[in-house]
């Protein structure tokens, strides 16, 4: 359970926080960076079953899994491969579709990850982590309620791991005072992931429901995912400026010239008779004797430059795609009765349907920014998408259209 998970990772230090490091002397710190330490791990098979007090959720199973840890300066770097990975559900929705997440061959992933150690304020490097990805033909069945039931899970493992680290620090502190405040989300910047990321053939499966056979195949081709981080109004960036400096016209849409022309002409009439009337009472109180902010020496407001985002720009790019829809048959058919086109998924059969939805398969390029400043600016989106898709000729039926 999540628990038990977050003491045993934190025993072993993985994931927890590196608050030790702000502490230690410079001696120790400097002991630290001529060693150098190298893991090598090899695991034939291992499972891990995920669960609840009241029910099991779901079940990893990792094959054939090497890997080369390197601890140095600070620094995390891991390289390896993975023969194959699978995830299932074992939840009562589970039933027909079992194997959620798993390979088509005999290796899915090389993989090399590199972590810095120290924190990057003034953003001398070009990342805070490096992730190298080259994945082989994979499957994945997606249904709302069970990506919603892994979000869940892991967004309340990562809350207890930082309860564990703040309880740490507390513990740490010269004051030994009782209990501890856990940590602020969201106050400081994301870091920045550098993405190398190459998939061929990912297939995604898209069931109408989980008690549903009537499936929608999406291959996605060739996948490739690559990133970088800029600030934002670079070249390249889609994320618009800050949205105080818009125009009421770029918000409100355009107005008719007739409508425009009469409202300016009210404004122009209105503004020339509050000056007057501003004249005069100018006029009066310096008869009266009374001082403008001039005479008390007050300085012009200065206008504050707003604050530059820093931006993860990440480029997704689909080549070859194809859509079509498919019915769940049973894993126990013959022989006799299979197709060629027939794909496996674990523990069931997907037969497609005669009828295709496109005629050629198509092209999708996307642009995702995330604003890694967002714990405390806002001053462009959270989240910009700006895509191209090539040309569609789809046909679509009344059963391919409820898919």
């Amino acid at each position: 359970n999540l628990q038990t998970w977050v003491v045993i990772l934190d025993f072993f230090g993985i994931g927890s926080g590196d608050q030790a490091s702000h502490t230690a002397s410079p001696s120790r710190v400097e002991a630290a960076s001529h060693q150098a330490t190298e893991i090598d791990i090899k695991v034939k098979s291992l499972s891990v079953c995920f669960n609840r007090a009241e029910m099991d959720l779901f079940k990893a199973t990792v094959l054939n899994y090497t890997s080369k840890i390197i601890l140095k300066d600070g620094n995390f770097e891991i390289e390896g491969q993975l023969g194959n990975f699978c995830i299932k559900d074992l939840t009562n929705y589970g039933i027909l579709y079992r194997d959620r997440f798993l390979c088509r061959g005999e290796q899915i992933l090389n993989f090399k990850i590199f972590k810095y150690g120290a924190e990057d304020e003034e953003l001398v490097r070009d990342f805070d982590i490096s992730v190298d990805l080259k994945m082989a033909a994979i499957t994945y069945v997606h249904t709302q309620r069970f990506f919603s039931l892994l979000m869940d899970f892991f967004t309340q493992f990562q809350q207890l791991q930082e309860t564990m680290n703040s309880f740490r620090v507390s513990s740490q502190r010269r004051n030994h005072s009782v209990g501890f405040k856990p940590p602020e989300h969201g106050t400081g910047r994301g870091s920045r992931i550098k993405l190398d990321v190459e998939a061929s053939s990912p297939l995604l499966v898209l069931p109408m429901s989980s008690s549903s056979t009537h499936v929608l195949m999406v291959d996605l081709g060739f996948l490739e995912i690559h990133n970088g981080f800029k600030f934002a109004g670079d070249e390249g960036t889609i994320s618009a400026s800050k949205l105080s400096t818009l125009k009421s016209g770029e918000l409100g849409g355009r107005r008719s010239r007739a409508q425009s022309g009469s409202r300016s002409s009210q404004r122009s009439r209105s503004s020339a008779r509050s000056m007057d009337r501003a004249s005069r009472r100018s006029a009066r109180s310096a008869g009266r004797g009374m001082s403008s902010d001039e005479d008390f020496n007050i300085p012009p407001l200065k206008i504050v430059p707003s604050h530059k985002c820093l931006l993860d720009v990440m480029n997704i790019s689909l080549r070859a795609m194809d859509l079509s829809g498919a019915e769940r048959l049973s894993a126990f058919t013959s022989e006799e009765e299979r197709q060629l086109s027939d794909v496996e998924v674990g523990s069931c059969l997907l037969r497609k349907q005669v009828k295709p939805l496109l005629k050629d398969k198509c092209e999708l390029k996307l642009q995702i920014e995330r604003n890694l400043d967002k714990g405390f600016s806002h001053n462009v989106p959270d989240l910009s998408i700006k895509g191209l898709l090539s040309k569609v000729h789809a046909v679509v039926d009344v059963e391919q259209y409820k898919l």
